[in-house]
């Protein structure tokens, strides 16, 4: 496993925890010596923000779907507006 997929990996993990599970992973590894020196450091670059793994998912090419919802459930259920 490359380093790059573990980071990800992890982020993915820490995205699915509860906030418990969070608190948690996050004393476990306080206590750990190593990862307990990387989490007591302050960042050296800017935290990278990673998108949300659910944008662009409505994306359909076809304009503003905001607009056209009614017409558009309308037809799912096939209903006249």
């Amino acid at each position: 496993m490359s380093a790059g997929h573990a980071h990800e990996e992890l982020h993915h993990l820490a995205d699915r925890l509860s906030p418990d599970q969070a608190r948690r992973l996050l004393r476990s590894a306080k206590t750990d010596r190593e990862l307990a020196e990387a989490a007591d450091e302050e960042p050296s670059k800017p935290v990278r923000r990673r998108r949300l793994s659910i944008a662009g998912i409505g994306a359909s090419g076809a304009g503003d779907l905001s607009e056209r919802v009614e017409g558009l459930l309308a037809e799912r259920f096939n209903r006249s507006v």
